[in-house]
């Protein structure tokens, strides 16, 4: 027992395990002892023997000293709350107010030299406490380095996805203004389609109209022709024998050229040719769309471009760039090369064929996609 102990803890102390009383029991010798250390020294003895006089207990079970409990409870309470407040507390035992010297490398905590001698801790493996902090600080030096490491990894990674996260917000930009561009091309075609479409339907219409405008005015003239000779034919009808026999000779001759005249008739294709200008409009402009515009097989991806290269805006050349292009470090992009891209499609069969104008040293061919990271040789090279 420490010197150091108040008359107090020497009394509220089990003589077995040298702790505080735990539900502490009373034998009929007036000795007491904490109810489990008791029936752990009657299981190891073999007899209910006091372990301090040896004066044998005939009962069958000690009563609990409640006094005692009480007591033991608060002076527990009292030097827990002693050693968390006073000077240098934290170096101190709750239990026994002792300093921290041993540590018991079975319960892995810091403890004193009373603790040791306790139950919990009197079987346990026990070393001083300045050499387990030494080894236990090597440890921490160790987790502190893999951590700084872990953090400088998560930290690099987080610049990566910041820099990536702005890469996406101009990449749709850029997306958005070329496509915008492409569609107003394809507007602009489609609009000079609509107009020359019109146009030509407007010009038939004037060219029909006014044919049809003649032949509207010469049956116009005809009409009122044979009307004024009808006209004629009734006044002559009418008129004295004498009058009738004298202008006979001259309304017979019209009326007669007038019966010979041809029956007039509608030509053919006087209307629209309507079948021409309405008939499979938009195949024939996206006919006519396809002829101007140039597909291309293989589209670069823009995604696993170098920075020592620039990409054209249809996705379908490459050349080295003046200066080293700002791109994110993304898993698909090529580092094996120092001027690298590849084709947003892939292929794994058939048969294919494309031709490529190069200038300069170039490198063109085919190889599987877990090999362009790695500096690998693609296949097909030369100079031009």
């Amino acid at each position: 027992m420490a010197t150091s102990l108040s008359p107090s803890e020497v009394e509220c102390t089990c003589p077995v395990c040298c702790d505080i009383f735990t539900d502490p029991v009373v034998l009929l010798c007036g000795h007491s002892f904490c109810k489990d250390c008791l029936q752990h020294w009657w299981r190891q003895s073999s007899t209910q023997t006091c372990p301090v006089c040896k004066e044998l207990f005939k009962m069958r079970q000690p009563p609990r000293n409640l006094a005692l409990r009480n007591l033991s409870d608060n002076l527990r309470q009292e030097i827990s709350q002693r050693a968390s407040t006073g000077a240098g507390g934290e170096d101190l035992c709750s239990l026994h107010s002792e300093r921290f010297k041993l540590f018991c490398v079975d319960d892995q905590q810091p403890i004193c030299v009373v603790c040791r001698d306790s139950k919990q801790h009197k079987t346990h493996d026990c070393e001083p406490l300045s050499e387990a902090a030494e080894d236990h600080k090597v440890k921490l030096r160790k987790a502190q380095m893999h951590l700084r490491t872990k953090e400088a990894t998560f930290k690099r990674v987080k610049g990566e996805c910041d820099q990536i996260a702005s890469h996406i917000k101009l990449q749709a930009q850029q997306t958005e203004k070329r496509i915008k561009e492409d569609f107003q091309k394809m507007y602009r075609f489609l609009r000079a389609e609509e107009a020359s479409k019109i146009d030509a339907l407007r010009t038939e219409e004037r060219q029909k109209s006014q044919k049809i405008k003649i032949q509207i005015d010469n049956l116009n003239s005809e009409i009122s022709s044979i009307s004024n000779t009808l006209k004629i034919i009734a006044e002559q009808l009418i008129a004295g024998d004498a009058p009738f026999m004298l202008n006979f000779k001259t309304t017979i001759k019209r009326a007669q050229d007038q019966t010979m005249l041809p029956n007039p008739h509608i030509p053919t294709g006087t209307l629209l040719d309507q079948a021409k200008h309405q008939g499979n409009v938009q195949y024939k402009v996206w006919s006519k769309m396809k002829g101007i515009i140039q597909y291309r097989p293989v589209i670069l991806d823009p995604n696993t471009t170098s920075p020592a290269v620039t990409i054209s805006d249809n996705l379908s050349s490459v050349k080295l760039s003046d200066r080293a292009q700002q791109v994110p470090p993304n898993p698909e992009r090529m580092t094996g090369f120092y001027s690298t891209v590849r084709g947003s499609e892939g292929i794994s069969s058939g048969t294919h064929r494309w031709g490529v104008e190069a200038f300069g040293d170039w490198a063109a061919g085919r190889t599987a996609s877990s090999l362009l990271h790695s500096g690998d040789q693609l296949t097909g090279s030369g100079r031009e």
